[in-house]
């Protein structure tokens, strides 16, 4: 027997239907006024308006008035790791730069030395609390990135943690293996390193299913552009997909990496250049913009206007982490992105649904309410989505739905 929920009395219902938006669509949020949106087992049935609604014998659900949005997804986390690292916030407000703190081991080092030590339990438990902050706070639809392991044990614990996770919770978490995050002191050379990821990690983490796509830090510093065309290959050929982290302080040359990897994203792009936003716009490639972790560091913004303006397909995500950008709150990072990218609210929320699905090859099941996608909607109290932006500090989340069943 199914289970048949009406949702009645919705004052808007923001449906975004219509497909990925990119350039003056990015405005366009389908809404229904005074509105009905009925929901059999874990699908959407239907949406309208309620003066065309017709009741029967069934359950419903009396909403008063509140507004109704698609569950929110995070297409860019670090959702595992062991510590923290409170003791670089005020090395950074004295000046220190996020390279100069890498170099000086702290950082992604120090975030690796606490996960090493960290059991797959504390980890998991960990985790789990963050899990649901993000699911009080409007997330549905989860990615999360190893890479603070390093090795074949860590980085295993933690893609294993994710998806034991993933059952155990109501979040959908997409993995994401992320070795070459940064060459630890382990290891003599990148190509040692990246021979043991080859041969002895990537077979593992394919025959366990234990992720979905592969990540590479592409950053000068880091990983140049040949270092990390070479692991991705190695990835893909394996059967994940690609996503990468580029353009974060210096262009040098992840966009092309991206291009002839067939990336599904880029992220952070905060000095992609203009001719590298045609390169992105002619592929299809997602940008997932992290405006929190500009926000945190310093730094500037991704040039948002001028990406709309060539029409790349934009995402905004947390980039939740335990250094550059501690932030499980997408609603506080939307009035960032805002104020910070110059976004309406409208355009915000198109990054934050449809387009943040499309950045996990989601937007054919969730990232907007309409028939036949997954049931994940997040009820607020607000007369628009416009007001949740131009407040500051407040969470006005009523309650949050996955796939029909109410979970916050």
């Amino acid at each position: 027997m199914s289970n048949r929920t009406i949702y009645t009395n919705i004052s808007k219902l923001y449906s975004m239907e219509g497909g990925i938006r990119a350039g003056k669509a990015l405005e366009e949020c389908a809404i229904y006024e005074d509105a009905y949106m009925i929901c059999e087992d874990d699908k959407i049935v239907e949406t309208g308006e309620m003066k065309d609604l017709q009741l029967h014998d069934e359950k419903i659900v009396d909403l008063e008035g509140k507004i109704v949005i698609p569950g929110l997804v995070d297409a860019h986390s670090h959702l595992v790791f062991g510590g923290d690292r409170v003791n670089e916030y005020t090395m950074k407000i004295k000046g220190a730069s996020y390279m100069d703190i890498y170099h000086a081991g702290g950082g992604i080092h120090a975030t690796v030395r606490a996960t090493r030590k960290a059991s797959f339990d504390e980890l998991y438990d960990k985790a789990e609390k963050t899990v649901y902050e993000f699911l009080k706070c409007g997330v549905t639809t989860l990615e999360a990135k190893s890479g603070y392991g390093l090795n074949k044990e860590d980085e295993l614990k933690q893609l294993r943690v994710v998806q034991k996770l993933n059952i155990n919770t109501p979040m959908d978490l997409i993995s994401t293996f992320m070795p070459a995050h940064a060459l630890y002191k382990d290891y003599q050379s990148v190509q040692e390193y990246f021979d043991l990821i080859i041969s002895e990690v990537l077979p593992v983490v394919v025959k366990e299913n234990l992720a979905e796509y592969m990540d590479c830090f592409l950053e000068k510093g880091v990983f140049d552009a040949n270092e990390s065309r070479y692991i991705l290959e190695a990835g893909k050929k394996a059967g994940l997909k690609i996503k990468i982290h580029v353009d974060e302080m210096e262009d040098i040359g992840g966009v092309d990496v991206g291009v002839d990897l067939h990336a599904t994203s880029l992220e952070h792009c905060m000095v992609t250049s203009l001719e590298n936003m045609d390169k992105m716009k002619a592929a299809g490639i997602t940008a997932v913009i992290l405006p929190a972790t500009s926000f945190n560091l310093g730094k500037t913004y991704a040039n948002v206007p001028a990406m709309k303006e060539k029409g790349v397909i934009l995402a905004l995500s947390c980039d939740y982490n335990p250094g550059s950008c501690p932030c499980s709150d997408p609603l506080w990072m939307a009035r960032i992105a805002s104020r910070g990218c110059h976004l309406t609210p409208h355009e915000v929320l198109s990054m934050m649904t449809i387009n943040s699905a499309k950045a996990l090859d989601r937007d054919h099941l969730i990232g907007s309410l309409e028939k036949g996608k997954q049931a994940d909607f997040v009820v607020i109290n607000a007369t628009c989505f416009d007001e949740v932006i131009a407040h500051l500090g407040a969470n006005p989340i009523h309650s949050v739905y996955k796939k029909g069943i109410k979970v916050c």
